[in-house]
């Protein structure tokens, strides 16, 4: 339940609740799904009117439509989204792994390493391929060890209004499209990446930093497009 305070306070924590519970359901969607406004406010607790206003901020966002009299979809992440996101993606990621490498104490860089720990084998490098960690639930924990990386490298940026940035629109890497890396095979080639990206941190070098970040989504976003062509499935 968001129990409504300061009346701006208020309408900030159900646009957050209503944002992270449609981003929740969003993951896995193939179709639109309708939203009665009051039954989520029902749900979450809060009266329609704060409930309507974050539907009318997710619609200018593209995670809903809203149809007059008839509620709300909740809309799936399309290919040419997905694709646009990864082109955005590349910019963020590379200014924000960049400031990374500037502010990141040696705490935070054991903290990154932390997060892809579990999948690595004892040599510190990725294990080995076949299958080990091939199976579902095992890509699920590193997709979810992955939105995580990403999410501390907009925090070490320092930069508030792109940490805001990547919030707003993460919607659309924590959709259908989040099982990218398993779909495509790249679980290996990401974990190197990642682990490249925190070396490059952990050495202070900016340069690098950047440069191996934007390589890394730039490789994701070539990969997806290649998916997409007709001799390929991405599903």
């Amino acid at each position: 339940m968001v129990r409504e305070t300061n009346p701006d306070v208020g309408r900030t924590r159900v646009f957050d609740a209503v944002n992270e519970h449609l981003k929740s359901l969003r993951e896995g969607l193939t179709e639109p799904v309708r939203i009665g406004e009051e039954a989520l406010a029902e749900q979450l607790g809060v009266s329609r009117t704060p409930v309507r206003e974050a539907l009318i901020r997710l619609d200018g966002m593209g995670m809903v439509r809203l149809r007059p009299g008839r509620g709300a979809l909740l809309m799936p992440v399309t290919d040419a989204e997905y694709l646009e996101w990864l082109q955005i993606r590349e910019h963020l990621e590379g200014l924000a792994t960049r400031e990374a490498a500037l502010n990141a104490s040696g705490r935070d860089v054991e903290q990154l390493r932390a997060i892809f720990a579990p999948f690595q084998a004892p040599s510190g490098r990725s294990g080995e391929k076949g299958d080990r960690g091939r199976d579902r639930e095992g890509d699920e924990a590193y997709a979810e060890a992955n939105v995580l990386f990403h999410k501390e490298i907009m925090r070490l940026s320092g930069n508030g209004l792109l940490a805001r940035i990547w919030e707003s629109f993460g919607h659309r890497q924590t959709s259908a499209r989040r099982q990218v890396i398993a779909r495509l095979q790249r679980r290996d080639q990401s974990l190197n990446d990642h682990l490249e990206i925190i070396e490059a941190i952990h050495r202070r070098d900016p340069d690098a930093a950047e440069s191996l970040a934007r390589a890394h989504v730039r490789a994701i976003l070539d990969a997806v497009k290649q998916s997409l062509e007709p001799s390929h499935s991405f599903s």
